[in-house]
């Protein structure tokens, strides 16, 4: 958690091994992460605010995932992510172009697309860099809902500004200037820490 500049990002960085930290050590599965290289995304995926979907079809996008998936895992996987009974609806079902996304495809829609091709990959970590930006408060709380629960066999490493959600979450780590200030479940940031108090109230609303 944290606002614009707080060093979300850059901590992303170093768990792909695409910067290198200044001083101690980024380990992935006990691993140093730069020994990954590119096979890092072998381990995890990212899902960020506006995923690049192709100019195919719907299968296509998500068959990005793993080319070898055959329609009944294309199918699970849609079913995963809430799509399966939209796309069914859709003409040419899971056939239809995504060039259309201008009038066809909402936010919501392409980032459970994009969800969908990440199921498919099976990395066992993966990376959700503000996937929620953007996008209207019911299809939020709905996209976020799809997340914990197609996700939830996964290591989830969540970037975000919003609290929604947070009480799923097994840690929480609060950045600050490139430092962590606040450090613990959300039960206990909540009992313990006025200012997260704060900051989850507005959040909700109240």
């Amino acid at each position: 958690l944290g606002k614009s500049g707080a060093g979300k990002s850059t901590l992303i960085q170093l768990l792909l091994g695409t910067l290198e930290p200044t001083e101690g050590d980024v380990h992935v599965n006990g691993q140093p992460v730069s020994q990954y290289g590119d096979s890092v995304y072998d381990v995890m995926s990212v899902l960020n605010q506006k995923p690049y979907l192709f100019a195919t079809t719907v299968e296509n996008n998500m068959k990005l995932g793993d080319y070898q998936a055959v329609l009944e895992d294309v199918n699970r996987v849609a079913e995963q992510v809430g799509l399966h009974e939209y796309l069914q609806s859709l003409p040419a079902g899971l056939k239809t172009q995504m060039e259309e996304t201008g009038q066809r495809f909402s936010g919501g829609e392409r980032q459970r697309i994009a969800l969908a091709r990440i199921l498919l990959k099976e990395t066992p970590v993966v990376i959700l860099d503000e996937p929620t930006v953007g996008l209207d408060p019911v299809t939020e709380y709905s996209l976020v809902e799809t997340l914990h629960q197609s996700l939830q066999d996964k290591t989830v490493v969540w970037i975000t500004h919003h609290l929604m959600g947070m009480e799923k979450m097994d840690t929480i780590l609060f950045m600050e200037d490139g430092e962590i200030i606040m450090q613990g479940t959300h039960e206990e940031l909540l009992s313990m820490n006025e200012r997260y108090r704060q900051l989850y109230t507005m959040d909700q609303g109240l």
